[in-house]
């Protein structure tokens, strides 16, 4: 009978021992999981906030503003000439911001030909070269961006 007893606490604290064993492993799993995950998040928030937006004002009318981000101006090896626009419409009766658009401007400065992308697009991504006819803001925009 004592045989039996002992076989049953061996068999308990093995089984106790086992469970044990996996609790701690699955604590340690969890553990390296929330660390590479704060790791991950923190990484990409310090990144959002190491890219600072330069907005620089380089044509107005009383209908609204045009802006290029100065510190994303970039040439390709064709030398064309990518930029962060922000366009902000204004009311004209008391010249409030009514709406603001974001967008990647492609600048061939040396034809002055525009064409407007999403903001995170590629240049390569240019189907259609537009002319700035009659459009006083983007014509000084491609004016000021080539300038840089």
């Amino acid at each position: 009978m004592e045989d039996q007893i002992r076989e049953t606490e061996n068999a308990t604290s093995t089984s106790c021992w086992s469970v044990m064993k996996h609790l701690n492993m699955g604590l340690k799993q969890g553990l390296i999981f929330c660390f590479i995950s704060f790791l991950m998040l923190f990484s990409s928030l310090n990144k959002i906030s190491a890219e600072e937006v330069n907005w620089t004002e380089v044509a107005n009318t009383t209908n609204g503003i045009q802006f290029i981000d100065t510190k994303s101006i970039k040439y390709n090896n064709r030398g064309i000439l990518s930029v962060l626009s922000k366009y902000s419409e204004i009311d004209p009766d008391d010249q409030k911001i009514i709406n603001t658009n974001l967008y990647l401007m492609a600048i061939d400065c040396e034809n002055r030909l525009f064409s407007k992308l999403p903001v995170n697009s590629e240049l390569k991504q240019v189907k259609k070269w537009d002319t700035p006819i009659n459009d006083k803001l983007i014509k000084k925009t491609i004016i000021n961006s080539c300038s840089y």
